[in-house]
């Protein structure tokens, strides 16, 4: 090729790319993330890395991540799109998946034992699945709830709403499970459908009060037992916190109020720092919180909310001296994490049509 025709290649490949969308660019692709917004009693989570340690709201769950819930013990966890998982006592499940960008590529809840009950919000592509050793359900804006009981190696699902694709992993019998249906699975391969009865269609009613971790029995309050839907007390204490404000969505270019209400403390609480970061920020902003009796409080501007995640943790300074933080270990590496709803903004461009006339071009775009 002659030098000429190289720079004509050149100028060609280098045009064609400056036409390309400025935003047609590929994303890294990231492990999926969730929280357990609701701790009842026994409840322990593991990583990839780590043993077993107890499992507290708010807690951060990535790919890889286990859940195990004791004996009349709970857990719900929350992903960024508003999908919830109930995970019923003496369960064992493993969440899997990723992203890329704001989309799901794929995610996946892996029960060892127990029972999950769900809540999956429609995804244009991606499949939600339950798994077990036996069998795969691919699911998509259904609700209901899955199990499967090693001793006596079978796997159920019941929907509630949707439809579900259930399937066995070691003969591939299928059957397609519709609203107030029951597929059944066994450790031989053979599947079956069935109608549900009542009692199994409210035991998998992801609004159920069973599956909001409230009733005897079943990972709720029971009296006279503790419940551990708050944060455990630092340091040994008895401190135990319930957070208004840290258990939703928050909105991007949106003020917020954060709410704290601090029980039974181990020593009069004399003030409360929030501190608080936009993910992948290199530093904590910090601000005193307003105290009043047992509550205290914090607002957070709009400027400092923005897509897609907000970070935060908490120092508090009692009397005797003892500094108490929440989450109690590692904060500032192992805060808060709430999702931030993107905000969408529009701009209007003044542009002109090929006869001269005023015409408005209108972007949209996510911030």
């Amino acid at each position: 090729m002659n030098k000429r025709s190289f720079a004509l290649v050149a100028i060609v490949a280098v045009a064609a790319m400056l036409a390309a969308p400025a935003w047609n660019f590929k994303q890294d692709k990231k492990a999926i993330q969730a929280y357990i917004m609701k701790v009842v009693r026994d409840v322990e989570k593991k990583s990839p890395t780590t043993g077993w340690v107890n499992a507290v709201t708010l807690d951060q769950l990535k790919s890889g991540y286990e859940v195990r819930t004791k004996e009349k013990s709970f857990a719900l966890i929350r992903f960024a799109d508003e999908s919830k998982v109930a995970v019923r006592e003496k369960s064992v499940i493993t969440i899997s998946g990723e992203t890329d960008g704001k989309q799901i590529l794929n995610r996946d809840v892996y029960i060892e034992r127990g029972r999950a009950v769900f809540q999956v919000k429609k995804q244009e592509t991606e499949q939600f699945r339950f798994t077990s050793p036996i069998s795969v359900a691919s699911i998509r804006g259904t609700e209901g709830g899955t199990s499967f009981d090693p001793g006596v190696g079978e796997s159920d699902i019941t929907i509630v709403t949707g439809v579900a694709e259930f399937r066995s992993t070691r003969t591939n019998c299928q059957t397609t499970v519709g609203a107030g249906q029951t597929g059944k699975i066994d450790s031989t391969g053979n599947c079956s459908n069935a109608p549900a009865t009542q009692s199994s269609l409210n035991n998998n009613n992801p609004n159920s009060s069973v599956n909001q971790g409230n009733d005897p029995g079943t990972g709720g309050n029971v009296p006279g037992k503790k419940d551990t839907t708050q944060t455990p007390p630092p340091s040994g204490g008895t401190a135990t916190f319930s957070i208004s404000g840290l258990d939703g969505t928050l909105n991007s270019g949106r003020a917020a109020r954060f709410k704290i209400s601090l029980t039974s403390p181990p020593t009069t609480i004399a003030n409360v720092t929030f501190y608080y970061r936009i993910q992948g920020q290199a530093s904590y902003k910090s601000v005193p919180m307003s105290l009043s009796g047992a509550n205290a409080s914090v607002d957070v501007s709009a400027d400092d909310i923005r897509a897609y995640n907000f970070e935060c943790y908490l120092s508090m300074k009692g009397s005797n001296g003892t500094t108490y933080t929440f989450p109690e270990t590692s904060p500032d590496s192992n805060p808060y994490v709430l999702p931030v709803t993107p905000r969408k903004v529009s701009i209007r461009v003044p542009v002109n049509d090929p006869s001269g006339a005023l015409k408005f071009l209108e972007i949209t775009y996510e911030e």
